[in-house]
């Protein structure tokens, strides 16, 4: 007699096949699965195959765009994900004192500065034997070249030969201080009333929110105030000077703690978001490994759960 909701030991399917599942429901994508593990696509869907007669259930729809989660194949891999995570992350701390893991995580400024270095505490306190490096860039240098194991960087998902984690789905949005939000708050939607407008050189998300919403497009603006570096543009905003149009990931915690507010309603997006890349070489790594879930649970549960 097995106690409720349990699985007997002898038919527990084995560690590799539900590995090859876990890999195959990680990217819902037979050939970048296979690829992953060093198999051939139809081995890999032999194995997929035999498990869902194992267990008596289809995990998989499969259509001509590539796969979908039936409702048991989700579950099984919220399963299989926390089990591989705490396997790796017990395996980790096992070795400790054995062999320690350097990790290095490369990011651009604003990125690494406002999402990252917040929250990194977290991972290097619940995973003691990685050390972990953060690579500040400026520009998007090669992965391969820079020698880092993840980067994490703007784009629009097409990273071919990398596996990828997206780490936002991020719409433009117009933010200021408090005091000139209050300055503002009669105007109509667009109008800054003679106040400082702050641009990013490389992206202006300010002539993109223009294009995006023409009925709220910034006018009456004083004068324009160019950067060539988000964090500056956004810590001057916080200064409590200017208004600017904010890419979500990078003002979200100064929304949170009020440094800064929302000024009007409405988005405009550009079609990037942030990714967390890694060379298949090293997406195995115990310390990858690690790093990719923590990114997943700290930045996509949360925003999953909204």
């Amino acid at each position: 007699m097995h106690p409720p909701n349990t699985f007997p030991l002898q038919r527990m399917p084995s560690l590799r096949t539900l590995l090859v599942f876990d890999t195959v429901a990680r990217h819902l994508n037979q050939v970048r699965a296979a690829e992953s593990l060093a198999l051939t696509q139809s081995a890999l869907s032999r194995q997929i195959k035999a498990l869902e007669d194992h267990l008596g259930v289809a995990l998989f729809e499969r259509n001509s765009r590539g796969l979908k989660f039936t409702q048991e194949g989700e579950l099984l891999y919220d399963f299989t994900r926390r089990a591989f995570e705490l396997l790796n992350d017990g395996l980790g701390r096992l070795v400790l004192d054995v062999e320690r893991q350097t990790l290095v995580v490369s990011a651009a400024r604003s990125y690494a500065e406002r999402v990252l270095a917040p929250r990194l505490g977290d991972f290097v306190r619940a995973h003691p034997w990685i050390d972990v490096r953060i690579d500040v860039h400026r520009y998007y240098a090669d992965i391969e070249a820079s020698g880092a194991d993840i980067s994490v960087r703007l784009g629009d998902g097409n990273w071919p030969g990398y596996d990828e984690l997206q780490l936002s789905d991020d719409g433009l949005i117009p933010v200021c201080a408090p005091g000139v939000a209050q300055a503002l708050r009669d105007a109509r939607p667009g109008d800054v009333a003679g106040h400082l407008v702050f641009r990013n050189m490389e992206r202006d998300y300010v002539d993109q929110w223009n294009r995006c919403n023409p009925e709220a497009a910034f006018v009456n603006e004083q004068a324009t105030l160019k950067f060539n570096d988000s964090t500056t543009l956004l810590s001057a905003l916080e200064a409590g000077e200017g208004v600017t149009v904010g890419r979500v990931s990078l003002v979200a915690d100064a929304l949170a703690r009020g440094a800064l507010v929302r000024l009007w309603s409405g988005e405009a997006r550009d079609g990037l978001n942030y990714y967390a890349i890694c060379a298949q070489r090293t997406a195995h790594r115990s310390a990858t490994v690690s790093f990719m879930a923590w990114l997943r649970e700290t930045l996509i549960r949360p925003r999953e759960g909204a």
